[in-house]
């Protein structure tokens, strides 16, 4: 598996039949931070895939909102 940073906020990793491009920094029409993944199946080969992608091809995850650490005190 290789990683590479192409340019600030994407990374590349190149995995066992697939390529995986990661683009984090971004915002949604709301103003949301998102982070972006694509999975691209290694199918370059002539016939029929020799991988097959299974799910979507592009997938984000959105900062819904932010959560705080409270320390919890109990009394024993």
């Amino acid at each position: 598996m290789t990683f590479r940073r192409l340019e600030r906020g994407v990374l590349h990793i190149e995995a066992e039949g697939c390529v995986v491009n990661v683009r984090e920094g971004l915002e949604d029409q709301y103003g949301r931070s998102v982070t972006s993944i694509e999975v691209i199946p290694d199918d370059q080969m002539v016939g029929d895939p020799t991988w097959r992608l299974y799910g979507g091809r592009n997938n984000r995850v959105v900062k819904l909102k932010t959560v705080r650490n409270k320390s919890h005190q109990f009394n024993r």
